[in-house]
């Protein structure tokens, strides 16, 4: 009975060693597939140059956004040593994300911390990733608040759509290069409108085409311009540093005329986003900014 034993055990031990060992190649079969898969992707992104009408019609979610900013935290509090890495951070991890998913990231993925270790160092050193990087850098690095206030009494709102490069006539055919919210009460000087972010006025006055307007450049760089505005913040003036939050004055029907001009449209609020590009600004789609945006939107008690 023993011997009979023996010899199962004995016929069992080539089958559960195979079993181990298939595990083993398949596991290292699946890593060497995942590194090679990797390798790929990355090779592709360096081998890219930029796509400025895809760049410009900024997609992605706050959730996309949350993830990737979890990710670069995590990398950076696990201890390990980065001096020397100037793009590991929270504007890395972005721009690497958005190259990957050919700057959509509405229905693509966030690539694992992994793959952006992997590859961060090689895409880096592209002229098409340090352009880039300055680019989401002064998006994304200091809007803190949604335009617009919660009015808590009365059923008024705003709204808004994705209008980027809707069809304009006015002063000649042209693209609609930004977000209108829109009143829904249709009443000028009755929605506040508040900076997205921290910065300087650098522009604020007539302009025929933007009515009474506000220019602002954040400290990262970039420039939010506030348009159709009926009035302004009280002795706000060019040169002001303002704070995210603060007011700048009240949402209107200013614009398409000489300066005072009224009425020729519906009240409403045109945000315009730019970067800085070869000492042009270029204005980015704020529609999904403004969507991520709409998660810190201030009440306004009355």
């Amino acid at each position: 009975m023993v011997g009979f034993v023996m010899r199962k055990y004995q016929l069992r031990m080539p089958v559960v060693c195979c079993i181990i060992l298939l595990s083993v190649s398949v596991a290292i079969t699946g890593k060497c597939l995942k590194l090679l898969n990797s390798e790929l992707i990355i090779r592709d992104v360096i081998s890219k140059g930029i796509n400025y009408n895809e760049f410009r019609n900024i997609r992605i979610e706050k959730s996309k956004l949350d993830e990737i900013r979890e990710n670069a935290h995590s990398i950076l509090e696990s201890g390990q040593n980065f001096d020397g890495h100037p793009y590991i951070n929270v504007s890395g991890y972005l721009t690497f994300s958005m190259m990957l998913s050919d700057y959509d990231l509405l229905d693509g993925t966030v690539p694992d911390q992994e793959i952006f270790l992997r590859g961060i160092g090689r895409v880096s050193r592209t002229k098409a990733f340090q352009e880039l990087y300055s680019y989401y850098k002064c998006i994304f690095s200091d809007i803190i608040y949604f335009p617009v206030p919660l009015m808590s009494m009365g059923a008024e709102r705003i709204s808004y759509v994705d209008s980027w490069y809707a069809p304009r006539s006015y002063g000649g055919n042209r693209s609609h290069e930004g977000t209108d919210l829109i009143a829904s009460n249709n009443t000028r000087g009755y929605f506040p409108i508040i900076s997205i972010t921290d910065g300087i006025v650098e522009n604020i006055g007539w302009l025929e085409k933007g009515g009474y307007r506000i220019g602002i450049r954040s400290t990262s760089g970039g420039y939010f311009y506030y348009a159709h505005m009926d009035t302004y913040a009280p002795e706000l003036q060019s040169g002001d540093f303002v704070i995210a939050g603060q007011l700048l004055g009240f949402m209107g029907d200013t614009g398409y005329g000489p300066e005072g001009t009224m009425g020729q449209f519906d009240v409403h609020l045109h945000l315009g986003i730019y970067v800085l590009a070869d000492d042009l600004e270029m204005s980015v789609n704020p529609y999904w900014i403004l969507k991520i945006l709409e998660y810190k939107r201030t009440e306004l008690l009355h």
